[in-house]
């Protein structure tokens, strides 16, 4: 099968054939004879076309035809019939007696080089799980009769102690019992500022340790920790997508019994009919239309149209990361986007502050951007061209993140809580008036509740501006016939009043990474296929199970789309790497550009195959005999070699010009 085919050839098994060939090619001037040529083929055809012969077995075993089935057959075909024509020449059929090393050459060569130059394109697919495995920790150092032991991670369970040194990963979820240090935890916020931890603070194993020794007591290890959990959910995502049949292969399971139909029928017409030495003419029938039928251009129908794609790709601001999804991704049936900087500018503005007693609109604001600048929280900016650009006057002893949620942080012995209501209530018992909550439940806007000593001290709406495109590009995709679905983790209301106002009809609110997982993994029971919008570490388990991912890149926004909100870890970008496609510009629009480029990819694969495997069906009547006997036009393997590098050259430049139009 040629996607399991992929990671089975070396560059020393491409460069042996290679050379191999080159003996076959230049037997003549080389002055070789008939049985040294037949010693060169017998590695070629058996060692470097091993892989494609390990997918005959496997197509056998499984019953079901592929294009490594076609190639296989179609090599030991020409090689029989050279074996034939190079020990016992008068046997065969006078006409056809020289040897086909030439072609038997090709036939391997060709599809050989055209899947390592697919292997070669997608060979970055898989590299988004092993760069997640790399950032889960090996050992810990624990904590045993007041002496610190390095063992490895998986040994620690929940309630050992750890030491996290300056500098050093934390190596498992915890909380910190001693210690105040800052903490990168840029893995899981995208944020690069480091935030400050002590007594009682939240570790996530992957963030990185900055200043201070921390003791930290596990709460979370082996699968249950929360980095795992990620890394296994983007691998099994990753590994559904991964398709068992590529276009090709599907073509081929009707095509391959049909050509050995045809060989067969041929066969047993001549040994029937024959003019003369009929079992020769069979037998020359037999493996001329295996030869015939194979579409030497099969390895270069998907490289080609890739490369191109991929060329078109960078001039339009788009990268390819997983270029293998262009073969098995057609145009998606729904499209589940964020609102925040898709539909919205992402820039919001304080619209209103409610204060309830004894606090001020100042003072509350001096909380909340205390709080919020030392977490990176994107509501920060906002606030800062609210209070005038005047820095906090408050002192903050730290800052803790719950991404999704909130932020916690300690300012002069009092705990200060910035979030959402429904955090505030369920996690410290903040419990506001019911006329409070059925007041700002109704409110369309984002809103962020501010709590001290967990009693509401105040509520802040925000506004974040529709992108004035957003309707116009939301209409564009469902003429497009694309479905919209919004998930967001924002209130319904607020959700509710976004999705009204663009026209999209299915929204989810407060979806957090495991919601938008299913809300994905729902549509595709449906039998949909789905292309996923998203950013930031936790989006890449719903990125890595849509049929298409697609991802911002990272950096900070631009003036365009608001000023900047973040100040982005300069490591790699998580989503990114376990989407297929990243986009540069954060809109509708550049997924409108992206979606419609991986279609015509796709189209273009489709049309490459029809011009590798239907020149080669034209030639299979003059490869079964059909004109020996009325006009005594016999059919040799070079006329197919000669067909099937015309239909590479023309995959090469059709894929090129169709791109750049």
């Amino acid at each position: 099968m040629a996607v399991e085919l992929l990671t089975d050839l070396p560059k020393r098994r491409l460069f042996t054939a290679l050379g191999l060939c080159a003996g076959l090619w230049l037997r003549e001037p080389l002055s070789l004879s008939p049985y040294s040529v037949w010693l060169i083929s017998v590695p070629l055809v058996f060692w470097c076309a091993a892989p494609f012969h390990r997918g005959l077995r496997r197509s056998l075993r499984r019953q079901r035809a592929d294009s490594d089935m076609l190639i296989s057959v179609s090599i030991l075909a020409a090689f029989l019939y050279t074996t034939a024509a190079s020990f016992i020449p008068e046997s065969l059929p006078e006409p056809v007696r020289a040897p086909v090393f030439g072609t038997l050459a090709f036939l391997v060569f060709m599809p050989y080089f055209g899947r390592w130059l697919e292997s070669w394109l997608t060979a970055r697919s898989g590299e988004a799980v092993w760069k997640l495995t790399r950032r889960i920790p090996a050992a810990a150092r624990i904590l045993r009769a007041g002496a610190a032991v390095m063992v490895p991670c998986s040994e620690v369970g929940v309630g050992a102690r750890v030491r996290v040194d300056p500098g050093e990963q934390v190596p498992l979820d915890g909380e910190v019992v001693e210690g105040v240090s800052r903490v990168d935890e840029s893995l899981w916020t995208g944020i690069a500022d480091p935030v400050e931890k002590s007594a009682g603070s939240r570790l996530l194993g992957g963030s990185v340790n900055k200043s201070g020794p921390l003791t930290v007591t596990v709460t979370g290890s082996g699968p249950m920790m929360a980095l795992s959990r990620v890394v296994d959910s983007v691998r099994r995502g990753l590994e559904g997508k991964t398709p068992g049949f590529g276009l090709a292969d599907r073509i081929a399971a009707g095509y391959v019994p049909a050509v050995v139909m045809i060989s067969v029928v041929a066969a047993l017409f001549w040994s029937w009919k024959g003019l003369d030495r009929r079992g020769a003419q069979a037998f020359a029938a037999f493996c001329f239309v295996l030869i015939a039928a194979t579409p030497w251009a099969i390895g270069f129908a998907a490289p080609a149209a890739i490369a191109a794609g991929l060329r078109r790709a960078r001039q339009l601001g788009i990268r390819i990361r997983n270029p293998s999804v262009l073969q098995h991704a057609p145009r998606p049936d729904v499209i589940v986007v964020d609102k925040t900087g898709v539909l919205t500018k992402g820039s919001p503005e304080l619209a209103e502050v409610t204060c309830f007693y004894p606090w001020k609109e100042e003072e509350l604001l001096q909380m909340v951007l205390a709080a919020g600048e030392r977490s990176g929280h994107p509501y920060a900016d906002a606030l800062q061209r609210r209070l005038a650009g005047k820095s906090p006057a408050l002192a903050v002893d730290s800052v803790e993140t719950y991404p999704g949620n909130g932020v916690k942080a300690m300012m002069g012995g009092r705990l200060v809580l910035v979030g959402t209501l429904p955090w505030l209530e369920e996690y410290y018992g903040v419990e506001p008036d019911e006329k409070t909550v059925r007041l700002f439940s109704r409110r369309p806007d984002p809103l962020l509740a501010v709590a001290v000593d967990a009693r509401l001290a105040g509520i802040l709406e925000f506004n974040d501006p529709l992108r004035p495109e957003a309707a116009e590009q939301v209409r564009a995709l469902k003429d497009m016939g694309i479905e919209v679905v919004l998930a967001s983790g924002d209130r319904e209301a607020t959700v509710r009043h976004i999705a009204a106002q663009v026209g999209i009809a299915a929204f989810h609110a407060e979806a957090i990474e495991e919601e938008k997982v299913a809300i994905v993994t729902a549509l595709q029971a449906a039998g949909k296929r789905v292309a996923m919008v998203g950013e930031g570490f936790l989006d890449a388990p719903a990125l890595s199970h849509a049929d298409l991912g697609i991802a911002f890149e990272s950096g900070p926004r631009d003036s365009e789309g608001g000023a900047v909100l973040y100040k982005y870890a300069p490591g790699i970008d998580l989503a990114a790497e376990a989407a297929d496609l990243v986009v540069s510009r954060r809109d509708l629009g550049s997924f409108l550009e992206a979606i419609r480029l991986t279609t015509r990819i796709h189209r273009l694969i489709r049309e490459n195959l029809s011009w590798a495997f239907v020149p080669q069906v034209l030639l299979l009547p003059l490869a079964a005999g059909a004109f020996v006997s009325d006009f005594g036009v016999w059919f040799h393997p070079s006329y197919a070699a000669g067909v099937g590098l015309c239909s590479t050259l023309v995959i090469a430049v059709n894929s090129f010009r169709r791109l750049r139009e």
